[in-house]
């Protein structure tokens, strides 16, 4: 296979007071540069894909967030000039403030409203004038911001603890009896869930 190489990249719809946030990835982005997209980036060897999630977002935005989150999509790719391919995951989480930190990786970010996202260009083609071509973004975007507008009127969310199986599995938690008898069972699975994430 040669010199083949596989990613997973996670991408991420923040939300806040409604809005969805969108970034403008640097001119000198290896990827996407100069475009407009949703935060992300890889999962590192030895994580799983909601540590990646929030190490990715706490790293490129500064924001603070809640733990609360829902799968939205995946999706493939190939990329054609050397080969290598992508699948990809993308979950809509919220945040707890609005100021962004961003990292060199970004150049610039905005709040959206989710009827904006049809006002930008879609195009898989590269940037030929970043002065000119100022609001391109990819196609997909669109497909994000439905999915995550369905998932938050559905309320679609779960705890992140409880999507993470290699949190469980770093923190010699014990799964019995009595604890799956409580979550089949007792009313206020929500505040139960909230105290025992993790059984012991």
């Amino acid at each position: 296979m040669g010199n083949y190489t596989h990613t997973i990249p996670i991408t991420a719809i923040i939300e806040n007071q409604g809005e969805f946030l969108f970034i403008k990835r640097s001119r000198y982005a290896k990827n996407m540069a100069g475009k407009w997209v949703f935060p992300g980036g890889k999962i590192e060897k030895g994580e799983d894909a909601i540590q990646a999630l929030f190490r990715e977002l706490e790293e490129e935005t500064g924001l603070q967030f809640y733990d609360d989150v829902a799968f939205l999509s995946s999706y493939s790719f190939l990329r054609n000039e050397d080969m290598s391919s992508s699948i990809g995951f993308v979950f809509l989480v919220r945040s707890k403030n609005r100021l962004i930190n961003m990292d060199n990786s970004v150049e610039d970010f905005k709040w959206i409203k989710p009827t904006d996202i049809v006002k930008f260009i879609f195009s898989y083609d590269e940037i030929k004038d970043f002065d000119s071509e100022l609001y391109v973004t990819v196609p997909g975007m669109e497909v994000h911001v439905r999915n995550a507008i369905i998932a938050l009127r559905k309320n679609l969310f779960l705890n992140r603890h409880l999507l993470s199986v290699t949190e469980y599995q770093t923190q010699n938690c014990k799964m019995n009896e009595s604890y799956l008898n409580c979550i089949a069972t007792i009313n206020d699975i929500d505040s139960f869930i909230k105290e025992n994430i993790f059984p012991r």
